[in-house]
């Protein structure tokens, strides 16, 4: 059974956003161990550049400390690359199959991720051309991940 880590910048506040992510991550326990780890955003107290980019960086290595080499790493970002629900699908069927066992999702904060985060990634990914409240971009990776696993199984959730 393949293991799911996602590691997130903010905590979830609404209390409808955290009950339907735990809604998807109750579907997913036949398919998969699913777990979160939340870090706080690092503070920003001006928009100056390189407050940002530290804030980027300490982020960035909160996020990826205790990722082993032997995890497959998918970075969520706006500069990724677009999939389908079937080709994420088909990216976790590979892991299933093939390993490692253990996928590693990233969600940076509000600023992005550090360039060495980044390079951390097997595949970077984005979820749309839209940019989402990362309370959202949470929601829709569980519902993503669910509908993954429905697509590999067969099951009719995906039509």
């Amino acid at each position: 059974m393949v293991r799911i880590r996602i590691r997130a910048i903010g905590k979830i506040k609404e209390s409808f956003i955290r009950d339907a992510i735990a809604d998807y991550a109750k579907r997913m326990g036949s398919f998969c161990q699913v777990e979160c780890i939340e870090y706080p955003e690092a503070p920003v107290p001006d928009i100056h550049p390189s407050t940002i980019e530290r804030a980027c960086v300490s982020e960035g290595e909160k996020l990826c400390s205790g990722i082993d080499s032997l995890d497959y790493v998918i970075i969520l970002d706006r500069t990724g690359k677009q999939v389908s629900s079937v080709g994420l699908a088909e990216v976790i069927r590979r892991c299933e199959i093939e390993g490692p066992y253990q996928l590693v999702f990233i969600i940076g904060g509000p600023h992005g991720l550090s360039k060495d985060c980044l390079q951390k990634g097997n595949i970077i990914l984005s979820l749309s051309a839209m940019t989402f409240p990362h309370q959202i971009a949470r929601l829709l990776l569980y519902e993503q991940l669910y509908r993954a696993f429905t697509i590999i199984r067969g099951l009719p959730y995906h039509r």
